[in-house]
């Protein structure tokens, strides 16, 4: 079975819902709101860290399983820096060094993601 357009729409949807949850949270004052969105990113991770290897499965032998593994690499590093470094340093207190990486380094690999997107749904 290949992986379809669905299948990656549904990747993309959780990387995007995942994202805006982010930026919401970091211009967000009520600490309720925020931690629903921090609850928000945790799940959509979770959902996507579990998406992946059924995606590389399907896509096994083709040039779409490399082009996936390609941008789980990417996200990778994208999440952990999120995950790691600005929920980290926005909950601290360190709304300024958050808000820098996250609408800084982020927000460029977060383009170049969904780009990788773009390019793969074009090969499927």
């Amino acid at each position: 079975m290949a992986v379809s357009k669905e299948d990656i729409n549904g990747l993309k949807t959780k990387f995007v819902d995942a994202r805006t949850a982010l930026v919401t949270m970091l211009g967000e004052s009520d600490k309720t709101k925020q931690e629903g969105c921090r609850t928000t990113v945790k799940k959509l991770t979770g959902e996507t860290l579990a998406l992946f290897p059924k995606l590389i499965e399907k896509a096994k032998g083709t040039n779409v399983e490399a082009k996936l593994k390609d941008m789980k690499a990417a996200w990778d590093v994208f999440r952990n820096t999120r995950d790691n470094e600005v929920i980290p340093n926005f909950f601290a207190g360190k709304i300024a060094e958050a808000k820098a990486v996250g609408g800084g380094i982020q927000k460029e690999r977060f383009a170049k993601i969904s780009s990788m997107v773009d390019e793969i749904m074009g090969m499927v």
